[in-house]
Parts: structure tokens; sequence; C-alpha cells
């Protein structure tokens, strides 16, 4: 089994961008103390800004903090997404339907019509050439199981007209 893991950089970004708001935030309230000419109002907009600033900050942390070291492992039969540390979602090979980077962000595509996003990768494109070539391995080694599913779905789609 080939694991991947999460990048150090994110956690470098999020930290960085909230000392700066905390910086801002800091010369903000000199400012107001210095200048006694700010109304309520200036004051109580400014705070609902810096509230939605460090909530968002803060959620982007524990969002990186919650997830496992390792965020995606693969194997002969499919590519497994590690949520958390309890949660795990197994994405079979035979339900594949293609697989992409956007954004730094590994993007997987299933025949449910369902869209993965695996963010916080250390190696972006490694892990695209990696999950690529054991996705061909795959429908190259069982070409009945990955294309059996697409005759059921046309068959039950022609059903039903």
């Amino acid at each position: 089994m080939i694991t991947f893991e999460k990048s150090k950089r994110y956690l470098f970004y999020y930290v960085g961008v909230l000392l700066v708001t905390i910086t801002l935030f800091i010369s903000w309230v000199v400012m107001i103390v210095k200048n006694p000419g700010s109304t309520s109002g200036d004051i109580v907009l400014l705070s609902f800004l810096f509230l939605i600033l460090f909530g968002g900050e803060a959620l982007f942390l524990i969002i990186y903090l919650i997830r496992p070291k390792v965020v995606l492992s693969v194997d002969e039969e499919g590519a497994y997404l590690h949520l958390s540390k309890k949660k795990t979602k197994e994405v079979a090979f035979s339900n594949f339907s293609s697989v992409g980077n956007m954004r730094r962000n590994l993007v997987i595509a299933t025949k449910d019509s369902e869209l993965y996003v695996v963010r916080f990768l250390k190696d972006h494109k490694k892990t695209e050439e990696t999950l690529k070539t054991m996705f061909n391995t795959f429908i190259t080694n069982h070409p009945e199981r990955y294309f059996d599913m697409t005759e059921s779905a046309d068959k039950q789609k022609h059903e039903e007209k």
C-alpha cells in the first residue's frame, strides 16, 4: 500500500496569516485608542470584520489539525481517503471515472457522479501520477470489473426509457 502525507506548508500559511491578522488587530486597537474621533459604528463594523477573519483562520487551522498525517492511501483495488483518524472513505478503482489536479488539490471523479477533493498533499504531482498509474494498471489487469459497471449502468438507463 502506498501512502501520501499532508504537507506542513499549509500550517505555515495559516499561522502566518493569523499572525498578520493579529498584528492588524493590535494596530487597529492602538489607532482607536489614540484617535478619539472614532464612532461606535466604525468600531462595531471593524469588530465584526476581525471576528470573521479570526473565525475563518481558526476554522482552517482546526480542519488542518484534525486531518491525520496520512491523507491518502492507494493499493491494487482502490484509494482510501483518510478524512479523520477514525473515518476513512474507500473509493474502488472499478468506480473511478477520472483523476486530476486542481490548485494543488487531488480531484477524484467517480462513475456515481461523486467528486472527492484531497487537500493538504505534500507532493500533489507525484500523487496524481501514482494514482493514474495504479488506475491504468487496474484497468489493464481487470477490464471486466471496470467496464462491467458501465455496461450495467447503460442497461439500467435503457430499461428506464
